[in-house]
């Protein structure tokens, strides 16, 4: 696939690598780092204009070399939300120039952004994507990291997004985005609030702080109506108690503003929408109810950027596998074999259950982040044993705590259950290796925590490691 490469230098930056001569430079302070230490830095790369926050005390020396090198100092209130609004406004605000579409909630984020970017561009239009898995520029790949960018990479993306011709901009929305002000500025054409669930608690101090800060998204949206609110989601069903102005859709509540059914098989599912004493039937190869979640409002999405449910059926009938979510991969013994993100409670419920209808023997590969919210670990060890007959727990980015103890924070989830059965597996290559020398005929093995991440991170280090890569040689056909 081809790549398109963010130009290196930008006029507002802060980060001295996209620093370069005529450059803003924002020092932002942070919680583990604080941008005024590279203030000397970003001088000597050609900066002219130095950002800091008021209650900042720059050193003389500091000063002095501002001075020296004939650069301003502006001081504001806010620097996360001078960064958002400077690089917008240097860039000649490109946002303004695209239709963007905005999904925020737990999970469903990524999925959903894929439905909506490939049901837009099947209407021959020209889409752009910001996701967890990947960034597009219509069919290309795009070099960024980070669920939501940071402002100065997020407006240069839309800068070339607008150089490319495109007209909509389908992105995920996380709430540290909102609370971090990456999206400050911005005007959403339509959104998405898929669900909420514990997840965060290492950034967040309280469950309602993170929903507050999601709900943020909401005033961003510029018709609320374009606004659809999961109602079958406990959180969601407050919301649209207290905020009648957003659309809700629903699969139990008929008297929601979008009411369907939906209708699971084996390897596909329908969702059957009404509208105006018309039922339109939207299918895709997708499992799980939560995927028929994510098609509907995916679907509500585009029907309310002015497309026919008809037309959006077709281009539905085509959707390809979303990378590294429920990735379905058949083996040569019999056994199938699924990659997902999964990483926290909610995601297990909805990933296992899913997949315990379709076999009788599950063997779950997983791990858990270190340096993240430790509470999820027996949490998510627990639903594993609810539905597994067999846990192969492993490491999962361990990053700066012991793999070992990880694995002891999920097994203490585990309760004695007589038909299920656990082994440790450190090394997440032979887990995976393990798992297909345990497996048969019927067996689905479900791989969770990474789906497309191509990395492992332990200690400071950041391994490459690709998990579809290790099933190759198990597999029935290459269709990698």
């Amino acid at each position: 696939m081809m790549k398109i490469e963010l130009p290196k230098i930008y006029p507002v930056a802060s980060h001295t690598d996209n620093v370069g001569p005529g450059t803003t430079f924002v020092a932002i302070p942070g919680s583990k780092d604080d941008g005024s230490r590279y203030i000397a830095v970003a001088l000597q790369r050609g900066a002219t204009q130095i950002v800091i926050e008021s209650g900042l005390q720059l050193s003389d020396d500091m000063m002095h070399a501002i001075q020296v090198a004939d650069a301003k100092l502006l001081v504001v209130q806010n620097c996360r939300q001078e960064l958002a609004h400077l690089i917008a406004q240097a860039l000649d605000y490109p946002a303004k120039k695209l239709k963007i579409i905005g999904i925020t909630g737990t999970k469903g984020k990524t999925s959903t952004s894929y439905m909506v970017h490939h049901l837009l561009s099947q209407q021959g239009h020209k889409v752009a994507l910001i996701s967890t898995a990947e960034k597009l520029i219509g069919s290309k790949l795009v070099s960024m990291d980070l669920t939501t960018p940071l402002p100065e990479h997020l407006h240069m993306f839309f800068n070339v997004c607008v150089q490319h011709d495109v007209e909509y901009v389908v992105m995920e929305v996380s709430a540290q985005s909102l609370t971090l002000h990456r999206v400050a500025g911005l005007e959403f054409a339509a959104g998405a609030f898929t669900n909420f669930s514990l997840e965060h608690l290492e950034f967040y101090a309280t469950m309602q702080d993170y929903l507050d800060a999601k709900m943020q998204f909401f005033s961003m949206i510029k018709n609320p109506q374009n606004m659809f609110i999961n109602c079958d989601d406990p959180y969601g069903s407050i919301i649209c108690k207290e905020q009648l102005q957003l659309s809700s859709y629903s699969f139990q509540d008929k008297s929601a503003t979008w009411y369907a059914m939906s209708s699971l098989r084996q390897g596909s599912l329908s969702v059957l929408v009404q509208d105006h004493g018309s039922i339109h039937t939207i299918s895709a190869r997708l499992v799980g109810k939560f995927n028929a979640y994510n098609l509907f409002v995916a679907s509500l999405i585009v029907h309310s950027l002015g497309f026919s449910f008809e037309h959006i059926a077709q281009a539905a009938a085509t959707l390809p596998q979303i990378p590294g979510r429920m990735e379905q991969y058949p083996l040569k013994n019999g056994a199938t074999c699924f990659i997902d993100y999964a990483h926290n409670p909610s995601s297990y419920q909805a990933v296992l259950s899913t997949l315990r209808h379709m076999t009788d023997d599950l063997i779950v590969v997983f791990g858990a982040g270190g340096a993240r919210d430790k509470s999820k670990r027996p949490m998510m060890g627990a639903i594993v044993e609810k539905y597994a007959n067999l846990a192969i727990v492993t490491s999962d980015n361990p990053r700066n705590e012991s793999a070992a103890d990880i694995a002891d924070d999920i097994v203490a989830g585990f309760t004695g259950i007589d038909s299920f059965k656990h082994v440790r597996e450190l090394n997440r290559t032979s887990a995976i290796q393990l798992a297909y020398e345990l497996s048969k005929q019927g067996t689905i093995i479900a791989v969770l925590g990474k789906g497309r991440d191509e990395y492992q991170i332990v200690g400071s280090l950041t391994f490459p490691f690709k998990e579809r890569a290790i099933i190759r040689p198990f597999m029935k056909e290459n269709n990698l």
